[in-house]
């Protein structure tokens, strides 16, 4: 179903008017290149309201439930080959109003930069509603999910469902729940063709491009609250621990004088920099430049601590399967492109890169290369603070076919 052009304005504008109504410790997305941090249209999400929308009435799914879930006859010799066969199966399983949700056309570039942080009550979502489908379907999607992924990004996948069922169980109210995340495909799944996969909700958007057989995962965003590891249903996650761990490695091997020189001094970050397009059909074109781009050159740095901004990055980019990301790794590692890549941060320069600080915030910013975290204080858990991270490529996003 494609939207009009003024329709997606008017969702961008609603949600101008809802962020600038909230107040208190607040999960928005925000953009800042100076001193003071500022909100961009994609809202915030009103802490511990129940916001679920007038769209939505499912409940929670059984998160450890498809901790283990196995592609079976989808299993192939390679990944896109397993995907194109899962969303295929998924497919097969769907009724008409579902598969009309579900297919959306690949060439309304409005429809597929609509993603967003928030819960779905702010910010409506393309495709299927998970908690919505039967159990056959249900299992058919994740089983999606799981081709899209590699293991290890599955498993952030899952984690940050359940976590919307913990703040739900914390008394977030029924905004937040793993039944309330949505799969939708632009153009039809094909090993060779030109498409799309969309999967997002409350702290997640994976918006995968394939063109001609090569994946393109970005823009990428993925938040937790809590960002530390919490059990639910007898089960452990802690989705965004090692990509937090990594980047606070990478930032305390640098001594004082280069963890100054990395300091982006003037600016504060309340949230990502480079977060939703709401709907604009676009690329962004608001990276920092020249003299904006700021922090150290990591080929500044010794091999030792090279290593560990290559074990940060390699954090986001193993959540995808290899065929995905090889091509995308050889641009982001490389001693030429460390010569134009720097990494920064901002925050309470005497408490340092503490991520138990809000404010603190961390990136790398690279030729191509984007990721960066920002610490916000928590929503339903208010006296802790959690990560808003997003990972983009300045010339790839949306495979460059918008």
């Amino acid at each position: 179903m494609k939207l009009s052009k003024k329709v997606w304005q008017s969702l961008a504008v609603l949600a101008i008017l809802a962020n600038l109504a909230a107040c208190g410790d607040s999960d928005s997305s925000s953009s800042s290149d100076t001193d003071t941090s500022t909100s961009d249209s994609s809202g915030t999400d009103n802490s511990g309201t129940d916001n679920s929308g007038s769209s939505s009435s499912s409940g929670s799914i059984s998160v450890s439930d498809f901790s283990d879930i196995s592609l079976g006859d989808c299993e192939l010799d390679t990944s896109l080959e397993s995907l194109v066969c899962a969303a295929n199966a998924l497919i097969d399983t769907l009724d008409e109003d579902e598969l009309a949700d579900l297919q959306l056309d690949y060439s309304d570039s409005e429809a597929r930069t609509v993603w967003s942080n928030l819960p779905t009550g702010n910010v409506s979502r393309n495709g299927i509603e998970l908690g919505a489908l039967d159990d056959e379907s249900l299992e058919a999607a994740m089983m999606v999910a799981k081709a899209a992924l590699s293991d290890d990004g599955y498993q952030d996948f899952l984690g940050v469902i359940a976590a919307d069922d913990y703040l739900n169980e914390l008394g977030g109210g029924s905004a937040y729940s793993s039944g309330k995340y949505y799969l939708a495909f632009f153009g039809d799944p094909d090993v060779s063709g030109d498409w799309m996969l969309q999967l997002g909700g409350h702290h997640l958007a994976y918006n995968i491009t394939y063109l001609n057989g090569d994946g393109y995962p970005v823009p990428n965003h993925i938040g937790t609250e809590p960002k530390v590891s919490f059990e639910l249903d007898s089960a452990s996650y802690a989705p965004l621990a090692d990509e937090g761990d990594a980047l606070v490695a990478m930032f305390d091997s640098l001594s004082e004088s280069e963890l100054a020189e990395a300091y982006l001094s003037g600016e504060s970050y309340s949230d990502v920099l480079m977060g939703p397009d709401n709907g604009s059909g676009t690329l962004p074109t608001d990276y920092p430049t020249g003299d904006n781009r700021k922090g150290i050159l990591v080929s500044s740095l010794t091999q030792d601590q090279q290593a560990l901004v290559t074990a940060a990055i390699e954090q986001w980019i193993n959540d995808y399967p290899e065929e995905v990301v090889e091509n995308l790794t050889l641009s982001y590692v490389t001693s030429s492109a460390y010569a134009d890549t720097y990494i920064a941060w901002a925050g309470t320069e005497s408490a340092g890169v503490d991520v138990d600080v809000a404010g603190t915030y961390m990136r790398i910013d690279g030729p191509n290369l984007w990721i960066e975290v920002a610490c916000q204080n928590g929503v339903i858990i208010s006296d802790e603070t959690h990560y808003h991270t997003m990972f983009r490529d300045k010339s790839w996003d949306y495979g460059n076919n918008l």
